[in-house]
C-alpha cells in the first residue's frame, strides 16, 4: 500500500505544489532529476532534529540501570540496524568477524530488538556463525533508554547503504561518542566533514579498518566524539519547525499579494 501510495498519488501533488520539502540537499537533487523540475527555488531542504534527550549520560546510577536491565557487557561496539536490506546488517555482521581476528573477544556487538532466528539465518548466509556468542541482542529498548545505552559503547555504528537523512547518526554524536557512518547518500552531508569516520558502505574491510583506527588511535576517537556533541547541536526539531513555518509563511503572502 505504501508502495502504491508514493507511486500514483504522490508524484500529482509534488506537480501541483507550491513549495516541496525534502529532509536533505541529497533528496532535493533527487527530487529535482525525477520530477524534471527546472525552478529549484520550488524545492527546500529542511533538516531532521535529533531529540532533546540524546545527550552524554553521565549518571552512574542511570549508567548502572540500564547496564543491568539490558545486561549489557563491558565493551561493545553499538549497531542500529533492522532487517532491511538497506540497514546493511550483513555488512557490519562480516566487518566485525574480521575485526574480531584482530582483537579476539574483545568486544562485542549490541544490537536492538532484532529476532534471533532472523540472527542466526543471517549469519550463516555470510558463514560467520562463530562470532554468534559476540553479539549481544537487548529486545525492544524504549527510545527514553537508548542514549544511557549509546554513551557506554565504544563506537556508534551506523552503515546503511542509503538513508534520505540518518537521524541516528546525530543521536550518537549527541551521546558523545565517536560515529562510523557511509560516504554515500545523504550520509556525509548530516555528519559533517571531520566529526566521523566516513566509509564506503559496500565494502566490509573498510568498515573493519575503520573499527580499528577508533580502537587503537584512543585519540582520535575522542576528537570525533568531541566534535560529533558540537555537530548534533546544529539540529533540533525546534529548528526545523521554525524553518517550516517561514516557509509557510512565505507562501501565504505570496498567494496573497498575488
Amino acid at each position: 500500500m505504501g508502495n502504491m501510495y508514493r507511486r500514483y498519488f504522490v508524484p500529482p501533488v509534488i506537480r501541483k505544489s507550491k513549495k516541496v520539502i525534502t529532509v536533505s540537499n541529497y533528496e532535493k537533487e533527487r527530487i529535482s532529476n525525477y520530477f524534471g523540475f527546472k525552478e529549484n527555488n520550488r524545492l527546500t531542504a529542511i533538516y531532521n532534529g535529533v531529540g532533546s534527550h540524546f545527550k552524554k549520560v553521565t549518571d552512574l546510577d542511570r549508567l548502572k540501570t540500564i547496564r543491568n536491565t539490558y545486561a549489557l557487557p563491558d565493551n561493545f561496539f553499538f549497531f542500529l540496524g533492522n532487517t532491511d536490506p538497506k540497514k546493511n546488517t550483513k555488512g557490519v555482521l562480516k566487518a566485525f568477524s574480521d575485526f574480531n581476528k584482530i582483537y579476539p573477544n574483545q568486544y562485542k556487538l549490541v544490537m536492538l530488538d532484532y529476532d534471533e532466528m532472523e540472527l542466526q539465518k543471517l549469519l550463516a548466509s555470510i558463514e560467520v556463525e562463530e562470532i554468534r556468542p559476540l553479539i549481544h541482542l537487548t529486545g525492544y529498548v524504549p527510545n527514553t533508554d537508548l542514549p544511557a545505552i549509546i554513551s557506554q559503547c565504544a563506537i556508534f555504528l551506523y552503515h546503511s547503504l542509503r538513508e534520505s537523512f540518518g537521524i541516528p547518526i546525530l543521536e550518537g554524536m549527541a551521546c558523545g561518542v565517536p560515529v562510523i557512518t557511509s560516504n554515500t547518500s545523504s550520509m556525509p552531508e548530516v555528519a559533517g566533514k571531520d566529526t566521523a569516520l566516513k566509509i564506503d558502505p559496500f565494502n566490509p574491510v573498510e568498515i573493519t579498518t575503520a573499527m580499528q583506527t577508533l580502537v587503537e588511535d584512543t585519540m582520535l576517537a575522542q576528537v570525533l566524539a568531541e566534535k560529533g556533541i558540537k555537530r548534533a547541536k546544529h539540529f533540533s526539531w525546534e529548528t526545523m519547525a521554525k524553518h517550516v513555518l517561514e516557509l509557510y509563511e512565505d507562501v501565504h503572502n505570496e498567494l496573497k499579494n498575488s
